[in-house]
């Protein structure tokens, strides 16, 4: 929410303002950027050991991997995580699986 109000603002400074160092060191952080934030929680099953994060091999894929892809792919089929946010902050965050909005693709 900062940051793009440090813009509202360095738009509306006069031009004796806009060489402070102060008004640089804000600027530096100021943006119009929004960002959507899509949290996607893997689930391990009981029987998944810890080498999970560094085994790639096909068996690994098709109990891990591929689920993954459906549950990324699950959620890009809800319209609103592609819609830019129009709030004040310019971040909107989603748990779909969470907020009950479709069933988790690995079970």
């Amino acid at each position: 929410m900062l940051r793009r109000a440090f813009l509202r603002l360095l738009k509306q400074l006069p031009e004796n303002l806009l060489n402070d160092p102060d008004t640089q060191l804000l600027a530096q952080e100021a943006d119009e950027h929004v960002f959507n934030i899509i949290q996607m929680i893997y689930r391990a099953k009981s029987y998944e050991g810890t080498s999970k994060d560094y085994e790639f091999s096909a068996g690994q894929w098709r109990s891990t991997g591929k689920p993954v892809t459906l549950t990324a792919c699950a959620t890009l089929h809800h319209p609103e995580v592609l819609q830019r946010p129009d709030n004040p902050a310019g971040i909107r965050t989603f748990d779909l699986a969470r907020d009950g909005r479709h069933k988790d693709a690995t079970t």
